[in-house]
């Protein structure tokens, strides 16, 4: 089996979102941890998929990125993954998404400002829009933002989205989840009529129920090998020690276990299914996302 990794290179980030649950103690890739990084790669390319950058704001550490992307290539083959708030590209940033990463996630919110005319005239200039997804960070109450951030960008040929509303750090009422749900029916509509319109989550992957789990392993910036990034959040930090691997220095993918990662994968689905029910909104929240997947992909004969 191939895994995709997910790497924290650092839990700092430039913004404060009230909805982010990342744990922001500041904590960065040593020198030491990045050389094992490498080591980690090395030994176990085979059975890596993707390898994806994360934060935190990972840009804030781009010279590690460039380092561990220099001496990594060559067993990854240009196939890096990038999740950015986008405030820190610059033309050398820039170029090296062009270069080495095959996927690239642009996080926008309703909270933070989205420059708009400095990004939109990169992406078309580095013809980085086949791989580019924007996060659409949708929060309870900002739902006619989020409508207007994707309407001004799809005007702007801008065809990658993921949907992402909150979950588990911010209450859903009632008005907030109707709303939600008909700029969900808005979006999904559209991407019917428009069949280069990219959902991903939807399109994509074809989720018949809705899940915050992602098939990935997580390294944190300590080195430590997870079962997933939930670790790297307030609210799931107490399940820390139940979903830790093994320090990466050790750790062996050809042998690890695919039967007891499926396993811990499916036990994580159990956990959370349960924890919607003890967070306002959330049982409601999975139920919109489900029913429009269905809706998706039952309209688009599949």
């Amino acid at each position: 089996m191939k895994y995709n990794i997910i790497l924290h290179t650092t839990t700092a980030c430039n913004y404060d979102c009230s909805y982010c649950d990342v744990i922001k103690d500041n904590i960065h890739l040593s020198l030491e941890n990045r050389e094992k990084i490498l080591s980690f790669i090395e030994k176990n390319h085979w059975s890596i998929n993707r390898f994806k950058f994360f934060g935190g704001e990972p840009l804030l550490r781009f010279p590690d990125i460039k380092y561990i992307i220099s001496n990594s290539n060559n067993f990854i083959q240009n196939n890096y993954e990038i999740v950015t708030n986008t405030t820190i590209l610059n033309d050398e940033i820039w170029e090296y998404l062009e270069t080495y990463f095959s996927l690239i996630f642009f996080s926008i919110d309703s909270e933070n400002c989205f420059d708009f005319d400095k990004v939109l005239p990169f992406i078309k200039t580095y013809n980085l829009e086949y791989k580019l997804y924007f996060n659409l960070i949708i929060s309870p109450g900002k739902e006619h933002i989020a409508a207007d951030q994707f309407q001004k960008l799809y005007n702007a040929g801008m065809r990658g989205f993921n949907i992402l509303p909150v979950y588990f750090t911010q209450k859903w009422e009632k008005e907030d989840l109707t709303n939600l749900s008909q700029v969900m029916k808005n979006i999904l509509d559209i991407s019917l009529k428009d069949k280069s319109l990219r959902l991903y989550g939807f399109t994509e992957n074809l989720w018949e129920k809705s899940s915050l789990i992602n098939e990935s392993l997580f390294i944190n910036s300590e080195n430590k090998l997870y079962y997933s990034d939930f670790v790297s959040t307030y609210f799931w930090k107490k399940i820390q020690n139940e979903l830790f691997i093994e320090n990466i220095d050790v750790v062996d993918l050809s042998k690890f276990s695919e039967d007891e990662f499926h396993s811990q994968q499916n036990a994580m689905s159990e956990l959370e299914n349960k924890i919607n029910s003890q967070v306002q909104g959330q049982n409601q929240l999975h139920k919109i996302m489900d029913y429009f997947s269905v809706y998706l992909n039952k309209n688009n004969g599949k």
